[in-house]
């Protein structure tokens, strides 16, 4: 895929510790927005004061609207501070995170990056999905969410995406009990412009409802309260499209996987969430 056709943006609230590509440009949020600088505040102004609720997908709001000044682009890209995508593995499996690798500044290497940040074979680039298991069952995200974040939250987003219809309430069903979970949703990785601009925009609306009806506040890493809602919203939307394109004996996944990528210290091993 040519950087040309697609716009390539990574989501940071902090000085960035990655050289990324060329063809990455940052979008930045809260106290790392500056002067000649793309920033939330200019981009997508309506998010900056629910920045702390939302996190990195704020950003996302912010490089819909700048995608919509590019007409003509067929594919967006997303990365964050401290996560990216890759087609290949570069790193070593984080100990309490099956499905991402971790890696130093140390390791990582511009041109590789370069090659690597690219689809091949795919319209998109994502990573690999995860599921919620205990005591060797795997769950859904209904049950899973009530045990890591506050259910009440992502019952009052759900009910919100079914009255603005961007989830049909015969789905509500299926959304609460999908197994298969890929981390950041629709907010990393590369994936089709069209796509991706209509199912933002859909998620958009639903944290647009909420915020207005439950001006909702956590501390610490449960701050972002939106944020978990929308990831799994945009991981609901990303399964329902690529179970309907066509699949090669079956697999309607391998082709569109890469690996997901943590930047930590040198000689760190874990996943830990960011603020």
């Amino acid at each position: 895929m040519a950087p040309e056709n697609l716009v390539y943006a990574c989501l940071t609230h902090v000085p960035l510790e990655v050289d990324y590509p060329h063809y990455v440009t940052p979008i930045y949020m809260g106290e790392a927005q500056g002067d000649g600088r793309l920033n939330l505040r200019d981009l997508a102004p309506e998010w900056e004061p629910y920045h702390p609720v939302l996190g990195s997908i704020a950003g996302a709001f912010a490089l819909k609207n700048l995608l919509l000044q590019r007409p003509g682009i067929s594919h967006v890209g997303i990365c964050q501070y401290r996560k990216f995508m890759t087609r290949e593995r570069l790193g070593v499996q984080a100990d309490n995170y099956q499905v991402m690798d971790v890696l130093s500044t140390e390791q990582i290497d511009r041109d590789v990056l370069t090659e690597q940040m690219l689809p091949k074979d795919s319209d998109f680039l994502i990573g690999k999905p995860g599921q919620f298991t205990l005591n060797g069952v795997n769950h859904g995200y209904l049950y899973q969410y009530k045990d890591v974040h506050h259910v009440e939250d992502f019952l009052r987003f759900t009910a919100a995406a079914v009255e603005l219809g961007v989830l049909d309430r015969q789905e509500v069903c299926p959304f609460f009990d999908e197994k298969i979970f890929f981390p950041g949703g629709i907010e990393l990785g590369v994936l089709p412009a069209e796509f991706w601009v209509r199912h933002i925009t859909a998620i958009e609306a639903v944290v647009r409802r909420c915020v207005e009806l439950h001006p909702t506040q956590r501390p610490d890493v449960q701050a972002r309260v939106w944020a978990f809602c929308a990831e799994r919203l945009g991981s609901y939307y990303l399964l329902r499209q690529l179970r309907s394109l066509p699949s090669a004996n079956g697999d309607w996944l391998s082709r569109h996987t890469g690996q997901l990528n943590l930047l930590v210290k040198s000689g760190e091993r874990s996943y830990v969430p960011g603020v």
